[in-house]
């Protein structure tokens, strides 16, 4: 859990988009590809949230009783409605302790990018392409490896298609498919549109190694915030070496 601050700027260290306009376009992603699920509340509780989430875009720090109160809702209704929101990948909670007492304070509720509009038609292919290498490959594996390798990736592997190839095979070995699926968005989101991840599969994959090391060695605690400015500095790096290339040659 994360210590709370007095000062409302740590959430900037949780904001997943770059402007309320992105916010709100994300917010309306969700509940398009939801429609079937979100009801009236669920969807009220969605934009409640997004509205305390203008200042840091996507993050807020809400207490239960602020939205039930805000929504018109018991607390019991909005603690199930929030369980369903995050089964969705719709938000996130970030667990909180209170600096003074030490006891478990509101979190934070990181509303997530949407998934399917961050794939690019060349990212798509790159998967298509990378899916029906490895079903090639693992033929030739033999049947001891396979069951091995299926079992340690199997809960990722659900989210393998939707996912670029050099993130996936980075990020599956340690993170399950609800994971992926953030953390992926959080990449994504670090980069310029026009930046294709296979062109620089090297260098991302050694930030992302450096990330889940650190991490693992629990020198950071906040995971999406320091993966997303280490993929920040990396991208905006790549784009000016890019451009130095393409200017003056190598």
């Amino acid at each position: 859990m994360t210590k709370q601050s007095s000062n409302l700027t740590y959430l900037s260290d949780y904001a997943t988009f770059d402007n309320k306009q992105e916010l709100n376009h994300h917010v309306s992603q969700h509940e398009k590809a939801h429609a079937d699920v979100l009801n009236a509340t669920m969807r009220n509780v969605l934009r409640f949230i997004a509205r305390y989430s203008v200042k840091y875009p996507g993050a807020s720090h809400l207490k239960v009783s602020t939205i039930a109160e805000g929504c018109g809702k018991s607390e019991r209704t909005i603690g199930r409605v929030l369980n369903r929101l995050e089964s969705l990948d719709i938000i996130r909670r970030v667990g909180m302790i209170r600096p003074k007492s030490g006891g478990k304070g509101a979190s934070i509720i990181v509303i997530q990018p949407f998934m399917s509009e961050r794939m690019t038609d060349s990212e798509v292919d790159e998967k298509a392409s990378a899916s029906k290498d490895e079903r090639t490959n693992s033929e030739d594996e033999p049947l001891r490896k396979r069951e091995k390798h299926n079992y340690v990736l199997e809960s990722a592997k659900a989210v393998r298609n939707n996912i670029p190839a050099p993130i996936y095979d980075t990020l599956s070995p340690f993170f399950n498919a609800k994971d992926l699926r953030r953390l992926t968005g959080i990449i994504l989101r670090s980069k310029r549109k026009d930046q294709r991840l296979e062109a620089h599969r090297e260098p991302l994959e050694g930030v992302l190694l450096d990330v889940i090391r650190r991490f693992k060695e629990r020198s950071i605690s906040n995971l999406d915030g320091y993966l997303y400015q280490s993929c920040k500095r990396l991208f905006k790096r790549l784009y000016w070496e890019d451009l130095h290339v393409a200017v003056y040659g190598a």
